[in-house]
């Protein structure tokens, strides 16, 4: 059975990371946008694109920085993949693009929109910052739900030859809800075939909970 390593769940003014609160906030705060920002600026992460990504990537973006803190990000990692759920792909983007090009009287295509309107840009921009050069999907299911996203990554490491997989559910429409992210790390094989040593990548072992639907289902509920 394979594990999870460490995890990140984002909803509307809560973040927590392996079931501790890293960042909780009120008011107008939570406003979808600001919240990002917000949660962003208390990461102290120094990433100027940041600002310029679409509210999907941002989600994503957020929670892989939190669980993949102190990784060896100039390391190639072949053996390392992504594999994202959402249900609304890129629809805000996709919102935020038909705006620049409705108007035939002002008609002006953006460029910096239009690069947002795939949702798996988002595991590009992680794959890119942090080297992680195995296999990257995106999915889109109408909800969420634990058993895709299990058999997605199981995959990735039965079949994919992955070691890693950053995985689950990245939902950020902003005009039907608020974003909403359960981002997992797994890791190939039982907790004890790893031994007491230190970790390929990261210095602590993490959680060893296994995979499961059920676990999946507990983290997600979390809030």
């Amino acid at each position: 059975m394979n594990y999870i390593q460490s995890y990140c769940r984002i909803v509307p003014g809560r973040v927590l990371l392996n079931g501790e609160v890293y960042f909780e906030s009120g008011g107008k705060q939570c406003v979808a946008h600001d919240f990002l920002s917000a949660v962003y600026e208390r990461t102290e992460v120094e990433y100027r694109k940041f600002y310029k990504m679409d509210a999907l990537s941002k989600l994503g973006f957020l929670a892989s920085e939190l669980i993949l803190a102190g990784i060896d990000r100039e390391r190639p990692k072949e053996d390392m993949g992504i594999v994202f759920f959402n249900r609304s792909a890129s629809l805000e983007a996709d919102r935020k693009y038909q705006q620049t090009v409705q108007d035939k009287n002002d008609f002006f295509p953006s460029p910096a929109d239009f690069v947002y309107t795939l949702p798996n840009i988002v595991t590009g921009e992680i794959a890119i910052r942090n080297k992680m050069y195995g296999e990257t999907a995106f999915h889109i299911l109408p909800d969420f739900r634990s058993g895709n996203v299990c058999e997605a990554i199981n995959g990735m490491i039965s079949y994919g030859g992955m070691q890693y997989v950053l995985g689950g559910w990245t939902e950020a429409d902003m005009v039907s809800g608020m974003p909403s992210c359960l981002m997992v790390l797994c890791k190939a094989g039982e907790p004890e075939d790893n031994g007491p040593g230190p970790d390929l990548y990261f210095e602590k072992k993490g959680l060893m909970m296994p995979l499961t639907d059920d676990n999946l289902d507990e983290l997600y509920d979390k809030c």
